[in-house]
């Protein structure tokens, strides 16, 4: 069969059986048992005899140890494929458009997209003052921002109503856990807000200095609080706005259409609800 016709499924397979070639281990590593007990909410317990390797800071030096013997073995087994991995690669990328770019939306005085760079792995958020032909202005050059990194995203950019700040959130370890940070417009210059461990959700209230944001329980990611920072205070002094005491309920926040209320987002399998407050005034929030 001409190998130009081999179907995708043929392939996959291929890719995600691999072959075994001259330097491949004789066995693969085995991970280490250690008993642990797991309790549930409701009481119920269970024993886990891997539970040791869920490292949330990735820095145990055992269950790093264990992570890079099994990519060694996965590199070994699929070395043989090495080639036509290459080859499967380079068709992909051949037909995405790397210099790619977003429909521009017109925001405040302001149009605003997103583009790629050919060669660039990562996007370039920009805007134009009052039509697409005045000079770019780059709001986060993220392939610069990602240097050095080994992983990195940025979510949900929000400008605030005067359209001189950036909000945006920072992810430089892929879990979801989100950082807070601003960027002043006029000056470039970025401030670490030291809010940390939040979700994608982001919304400014119209005095251009307070961000609510969803808080992330560390442990099961579940979104759970409602908070506002205003800038320049602590992360410590962030008002509690609301908390969902029922996990099976999910929490965003966000602008109406009309960015007069800034409202609370709350979804179930079965049920949702949003409570809403005057974004000039963003004190009581209401269903």
């Amino acid at each position: 069969m001409n190998p130009r016709f081999i179907s995708l499924a043929t392939l996959s397979f291929i890719l995600l059986g691999g072959c075994a070639g001259p330097g491949t281990p004789a066995a693969p590593p085995i991970a280490e048992q250690r008993s642990h007990e797991v309790a549930a909410p409701h009481g119920a317990v269970r024993i886990d005899e891997y539970y040791w390797l869920r490292d949330d800071e990735r820095k145990d030096p055992a269950m790093l140890a264990y992570l890079e013997a099994e990519n060694a073995y996965a590199d070994a087994v699929l070395a043989p494929l090495a080639s036509l991995r290459k080859r499967l690669f380079d068709e992909l990328v051949g037909r995405i458009k790397q210099d790619d770019a977003t429909v521009p939306y017109r925001e405040g005085d302001y149009f605003y997209y997103t583009r790629f760079e050919e060669g660039g792995e990562y996007p370039i958020h920009a805007r134009r003052k009052g039509d697409m032909d005045a000079e770019e202005e780059i709001l986060l050059d993220v392939n610069e921002m990602a240097r050095g990194h080994a992983f990195f995203q940025v979510a949900n950019l929000s400008v605030s109503p005067d359209q001189q700040q950036l909000a945006y959130l920072v992810d430089t370890v892929g879990r979801r856990q989100f950082s807070l940070h601003v960027k002043d417009l006029e000056t470039g210059e970025v401030r670490d807000t030291g809010v940390a461990g939040v979700s994608y959700s982001l919304v400014w209230a119209n005095d251009n200095r307070t961000i609510f944001y969803v808080w992330n329980d560390p442990g099961t990611l579940l979104t759970k609080r409602v908070k506002a920072h205003r800038l320049g205070t602590e992360p410590a002094e962030d008002r509690l706005i609301y908390e969902e005491p029922d996990d099976s309920f999910y929490i965003g926040v966000d602008a109406t259409q009309s960015k007069k209320y800034v409202c609370i987002e709350l979804s179930s399998t079965v049920s949702n609800e949003q409570r809403c407050a005057d974004r000039d005034d963003p004190t009581e929030f209401r269903i």
